[in-house]
C-alpha cells in the first residue's frame, strides 16, 4: 500500500476537482517525475492506498462527491491552508469565511483528526504586522477550534519570486531577527493550545 500525496505541486481540489474525480474512477493516475521526466503509473484504487491527503486553499469543488468515495474506501486527509490575509496579499483564495465553511463540513465529513489546519506562510508586512497576526490566528483559531486536531504554520520562505510577487502587489516584506520569529512562534503556539 502507498501513500497519495496530492497537490503538493498544485492545489488539484481548487483547480482540477474534475481530473481528479475522473482519476479515481478510472481507478489511477500517471505521474511525471520532475527530476528526470519518467512517467508512471499510481494506482488510486482503495485496495492500493492507505490515503490520499490533499494539500489545498479551497476544497469546495470536492465536498459534493466526497462521501461517495468515502463510502467506495476511498480515505482521506487534507492539509488546508487557511490564513485570513488580506486580499491585497491573497488575491485568488476563497474569502475566509468560505474557507472556513468549508473546512468545517469537511471536519464533519471526515472527523477533525484528518483535517490539518495550516497557517502558513507566516508572512510579515507593515499591514500584517506580529500583532495582527496575533488577533488574526486568534480569531481564525476560535473558529476552528473542535474542527482540527492540528495547526501548522511556518514563516514565509523568501525566493527571489516571492520578492518580485510581493513587490508587484506593493507588498513590503519585514524580516525579523530570528529572536522575533521565535517569540512570535512561541506565542501561536500558545495560543493554539489555548483551544
Amino acid at each position: 500500500m502507498h501513500l497519495i500525496s496530492a497537490s503538493r505541486r498544485t492545489d488539484i481540489p481548487a483547480f482540477y476537482a474534475g481530473w481528479f474525480a475522473r482519476r479515481l474512477e478510472a481507478g489511477f493516475c500517471h505521474c511525471l517525475n520532475p527530476f528526470n521526466g519518467s512517467l508512471r503509473e499510481v494506482s488510486l484504487r482503495p485496495g492500493d492506498c492507505a490515503g490520499i491527503v490533499c494539500w489545498t486553499r479551497h476544497a469546495a469543488p470536492l465536498l459534493p462527491t466526497l462521501a461517495r468515495w468515502r463510502g467506495e474506501g476511498h480515505r482521506f486527509a487534507f492539509h488546508y491552508t487557511i490564513n485570513g490575509y488580506p486580499r491585497r496579499i491573497e488575491s485568488h483564495n476563497p474569502p475566509v469565511e468560505t474557507a472556513l465553511r468549508t473546512f468545517r463540513s469537511l471536519s464533519d465529513l471526515l472527523g477533525p483528526e484528518r483535517v490539518w489546519w495550516r497557517y502558513d506562510p507566516v508572512l510579515l508586512t507593515p499591514e500584517t504586522p506580529p500583532a495582527w497576526h496575533l488577533r488574526n490566528f486568534a480569531r481564525l483559531a476560535r473558529e476552528l477550534s473542535g474542527y482540527t486536531a492540528r495547526c501548522y504554520f511556518s514563516f514565509v520562505s523568501v525566493y527571489h519570486k516571492t520578492r518580485r510577487n510581493l513587490a508587484a502587489a506593493g507588498v513590503t516584506l519585514l524580516e525579523p531577527e530570528t529572536e522575533a520569529r521565535r517569540a512570535l512562534a512561541a506565542e501561536l503556539a500558545s495560543e493554539a493550545l489555548n483551544r
